[in-house]
């Protein structure tokens, strides 16, 4: 496949739970990593039914922003939930809210990732070096720090612990650049951030993309593509991946 064909990849993104198979079809040819707030949400996504996309990828969230979901929170329910999904996500910590509730649900999250073959997109606003303290802690081998605004000594604490980094256009060229670009990925956090990131929709990493191009001096996309390859390939994660995703990411990977 030439570089040219790779689709668009937006690794952070929010989309409705009951979103139709028209809506579904409106984000090719991007393929779309989407979030969850909750365990319920993310198992609702996944009913029988649904609209579905093989380029479509659901997350099991637990976030840490939504005081609901943190006072709901199960995490044997959680642990439960985890083998249906590729993805973990959205999941972390955030300055507001319940400190103490916030740390127990993402130790829980992190138990339950464990040994598992997923990513996880984790969510780090306000709390950038308590969020590496944890995954110091309990370590895994797909995490994505989702839109990190930690410093220069913290993104090279998260490279050293192995985490990749999902970026938009809504970072300064500053952060972006402390970012290795081996480790970055792609996202738009829609819609939370459209205003900044410019992104009409999710799967819409135009603007990002040239900010990186920009930087480097070329087009990004296939080495964004083998990223995600090799990420999934050190967490296991492939195979729980649509197969369309999968060949999407061997496709780049034998072109980078």
């Amino acid at each position: 496949m030439p570089h040219s064909e790779l689709p668009p990849l937006d690794t952070h993104a929010h989309i409705a739970a009951d979103v139709t198979a028209a809506q579904v079809r409106g984000l090719e040819p991007a393929v779309v990593f989407a979030m969850t707030r909750s365990v319920k949400e993310g198992l609702y996504a996944l009913r029988p039914g649904a609209a579905s996309s093989e380029s479509l990828v659901w997350g099991l969230g637990s976030h840490p922003g939504v005081g609901q979901t943190v006072a709901q929170f199960h995490g044997g329910a959680f642990a439960k939930a985890v083998a249906r999904f590729a993805l973990i996500g959205e999941v972390g910590l955030d300055r507001r809210g319940d400190d103490a509730a916030q740390m127990a649900m993402f130790r829980s999250v992190l138990r339950a990732a464990e040994g598992q073959p997923v990513l996880l997109s984790v969510h780090s606003t306000g709390r950038c070096a308590a969020v590496l303290d944890e995954i110091e802690r309990a370590p895994h081998s797909g995490v994505v720090l989702h839109w990190f605004n930690g410093t220069a000594n913290e993104v090279s604490r998260a490279v050293d612990l192995g985490c990749y980094f999902s970026v938009n256009a809504a970072m300064t060229p500053a952060v972006l650049m402390r970012i290795p670009l081996e480790r970055t990925l792609t996202e738009t956090d829609f819609p939370a951030s459209r205003t900044k990131t410019g992104a009409t929709r999710p799967g819409d990493v135009a603007r990002i993309e040239a900010m990186l191009a920009e930087h480097y001096g070329r087009d990004v996309r296939a080495q964004v593509w083998a990223n995600l390859a090799a990420l999934c390939r050190r967490s296991g994660a492939t195979n729980r991946m649509p197969m369309e995703v999968q060949a999407y990411m061997e496709s780049a990977s034998s072109l980078w």
